[in-house]
Formats: structure tokens, sequence, C-alpha cells
């Protein structure tokens, strides 16, 4: 079945807001009961406070500036502007883009109940390209890299054979499950390169010297129940421990006996993690398991949180990011790609940010990462 809502818009909340507030929190009972939550954050706590009433202006005035009160709270959600969409490969039946992160790949009931959320890369792509899409795989708001899309025509649509219809390659749904499956083919390789909190000794294993070594352990759903056959390759490349930031940071090194708190924050590597299967958070809850414990720096869900708050205060860690990112794709040929696919996405800006800050790490791990062909 179809069970959709559309949310009370900006300027009806703000005449409740500031005129009727208290309306407003007798409504939400009976609304709540009648499932309808309105402007409700993450901790169902609904705020009643102070709203500025915004300034109205002219229809000519909205064009070109973005509709905020003095305090920023009323913003036009068509204001946010994104970047150009970044094309890595593209061939008669597909399109590979680079995805940046604190972008959902398509909406869903999340995106739903949060605000001035940037535009999904579904509708990114098909608005940039003038083509419908679909989505093959996708990577988690936080990450970053390559995305790999299907082209989609209404195969209803008679007119479609001007306009490129897959005919040849077959229907579209065809097409994307053909793709889908080359992606799933024990030959398709997805190469994510991940920044992880430690220096590569855990447990009296140095990983540094292991080469590619296989994790094949079970890893838990969204729902905390265990899947078993999750399997991913894994290679440390390089790692550092970083000298304090500060001399306050040095100070409290030198009165803390612990040296698993006074290090905390300042080891670093550099990962490549090849899925074998493909696992919710799959390559996440293998980095932070018990037996590697190299945890993704900004990792929410499976990381440590004192650690990624201090990345993000003295180390240039953006906010909602995991330092994930597919870097390249290979998919073998089909019909559809006799060719196969593959496609290569530079760091983003951030990841090279951070990794600047870091003297020495990316110039150490270059000549592995040549090897395993990805050019930095």
């Amino acid at each position: 079945g179809i069970d959709c809502s559309c949310p009370l818009q900006e300027d009806i909340l703000n005449m409740l807001r500031v005129y009727a507030p208290g309306v407003l929190e007798e409504a939400l009972p009976v609304l709540r009961e009648e499932g309808i939550l309105i402007d409700v954050p993450d901790d169902h706590e609904y705020i009643v406070g102070t709203y500025n009433v915004p300034k109205i202006q002219g229809d000519d005035d909205h064009d070109d500036h973005d509709d905020d009160d003095e305090n920023g709270k009323y913003r036009n959600k068509k204001s946010i502007k994104e970047d150009n969409v970044q094309v890595l490969s593209m061939g008669d039946t597909y399109v590979v883009v680079g995805k940046p992160p604190r972008v959902v790949v398509h909406n869903s009931s999340w995106t739903a109940k949060r605000r001035n959320e940037p535009t999904p890369m579904l509708q990114q792509v098909r608005d940039a390209l003038g083509r419908k899409v679909n989505p093959l795989h996708r990577l988690d708001r936080s990450a970053s890299g390559c995305l790999v899309f299907a082209f989609a025509n209404d195969d209803n649509d008679k007119n479609n054979s001007e306009e490129g219809e897959n005919s040849e390659f077959g229907s579209s749904r065809e097409v994307t499950n053909t793709l889908i499956n080359a992606m799933q083919n024990e030959d398709a390789v997805k190469t994510y390169i991940a920044l992880v909190d430690g220096d590569g000794q855990w447990n009296g294993n140095n990983f540094m010297d292991k080469g590619w070594f296989t994790i094949n352990s079970p890893v838990k759903d969204e729902n905390g129940k265990l899947m078993n056959d999750a399997e991913t390759d894994i290679l440390f490349v390089t790692g550092t421990t970083l000298p304090p930031a500060d001399a306050g940071e040095d100070m409290n090194m030198n009165m803390n006996m612990n040296m698993n708190k006074t290090e905390e924050g300042r080891k670093v590597s550099i990962v490549l993690a090849r899925p074998k299967t493909g696992k919710y958070h799959q390559i996440r809850q293998h980095l932070s398991s018990g037996y590697v414990g190299h945890a993704i720096l900004g990792d929410s869900s499976h990381g440590r949180s004192r650690t990624n708050r201090i990345w993000k205060k003295k180390r240039h860690l953006m906010k909602e990011r995991t330092c994930l990112h597919l870097v390249k794709i290979e998919i073998p040929g089909t019909k559809c790609t006799p060719s196969g696919i593959e496609a290569f996405c530079p760091l983003p800006d951030d990841l090279m940010v951070m990794l600047d800050a870091i003297p020495g790490l990316l110039d150490k791990a270059r000549p592995t990462l040549l090897d395993e062909g990805i050019n930095i």
C-alpha cells in the first residue's frame, strides 16, 4: 500500500507558534493518536518557544534571497543549493556519480522528519541529466563516493524510443535488475577508503604487517538482529600517532597515568576495505569489532563518541560525517554493459583537509594506494 504524510508548511506553523501556541499544544495529543506528528524533534518532545514573525516580502524579493528571520529560524527550503553533480562515468544504460557526505541517496521516512535536508542524490542526478534513474545500491548519508544509477524510462511510454529508451537491452526494469545482479557478482569489486581510530596495533596484532586479511563474522541489522555471512577484505595501509593538538592537551597527558586516555583522538590509520557481501553497516561494524578494534572516525553508531568529539573540535572532522569513501568500483560486463563499469571517485575536500593536517600520512600511503589502482 501507500502511506505518506505531508508536513504542515512553515507559514502555518509559524502562525500557530506565534499567535496560538496553546492551541497547538492542546491539539498535539489528538494528532498523535491519529498518527500525525507535527514538527517533533528526535526526542519526541514538542517545544513551544518564542518565534519572530518573518518579514513579508514581495514575490520579486523571493527570487534571489533566502526567507530568513533575524534568527535564521525561518528558511525557505528552496534556498538550499546543491553543487553540480559530479559525473564519474556514463554509458548507454548507467551513470556513476560522486556522492558528497551528508546527502541521502533517496527520500525516506527519516528525511521527512528533517528540515533543510539537501536534495537526495536520486533527484539531483535526474534533474542534472534530464533522465529518470534507478539507484543500484546505497551509501550511508554520512559516507561519500561512487554511486551507480541505471537509466530508467517509462516503459509504457511509446515515445521513449526517440528519447533513448534502453530497448536493445530490454525494459528499464530488466536493465536495472541486470546491473544490480552484476554489482552482486563475486567478480565485482567495491574499494572503500577509511580513516580509522588507531595506529594498526590491537590486542597483540600488528595489522600493518598482515597485508590483506578477511573478516567473516556476523553483524547486526538496524533492529539489532544478528546476520551471518558478512565478509570483508581489509588492508591497513599506514598509520601514525599525532602530537597533542594544543598545550592544554599535552599538560593533561602528563598528568594522566592512563595511556589509553592520553592518546585518545591522536591515533589514525588509512584503511582499504572491500566488502564481499552487502550487510547493514558491514564495513563499519567489522572495523569496530573486537578483533580489529579500529572504528571509523565520525561513526556515531559504532565508533567512540569522545574520540569523534576530539576530531571535530581539533582535527577538522566535519559534523555528521563518517570517514568512509567508496573510492573505486569495478563491475563485470553484462549485455547492458559489455565492457563492464569502472569508476574512480577522488577524495572529497573535507577528507583532504583532514589528511593535509596530518604530516606525511598521505605521502606514506601513496605507494600502497597506487599498487591498488588508487591515485590520490
